[in-house]
């Protein structure tokens, strides 16, 4: 159930980002430092996808469906047995493993910009930087 709900969070959030894009970074943000945020930012959107896949993937190949709240939801992946159920449950782990230390990175970024830099960059990312 929280993967799927996940899933559909996700997709608002994509959703909302294509209809209301960011604003720009600020241009004292350059070179290798801008291409790590944009980087970073797709990964932000990509890691939870391949994450949900991976466990979603998981679930089908060991022969059963995902569940959201008791509702079965349509089988993705083929029944495949254990090999490949267990190598889903490690790129499933380890995606996760990833997705959180981008995070990690992104919250120390946007820190490091406020405090080291003095950029209002917080701001920037809530609804008083639009």
């Amino acid at each position: 159930s929280v993967g799927v709900t996940l899933l559909a969070l996700l997709v608002l959030r994509i959703a909302i980002r294509l209809v209301h894009r960011p604003p720009p970074l600020p241009d004292s943000i350059r070179g290798m430092e801008r291409k790590a945020a944009h980087l970073g930012h797709a990964a932000l959107y990509a890691l939870p996808a391949l994450v949900i896949a991976a466990g979603w993937a998981e679930t089908n190949f060991g022969g059963h469906a995902v569940q959201w709240f008791g509702v079965a939801m349509p089988r993705v992946f083929p029944e495949t047995g254990e090999g490949a159920q267990e190598l889903a449950e490690d790129a499933h782990r380890f995606l996760a493993y990833g997705m959180l230390a981008v995070a990690a990175g992104h919250v120390a970024a946007a820190f490091k910009h406020r405090w080291f830099d003095g950029h209002d960059i917080i701001r920037r990312m809530t609804f008083g930087g639009r």
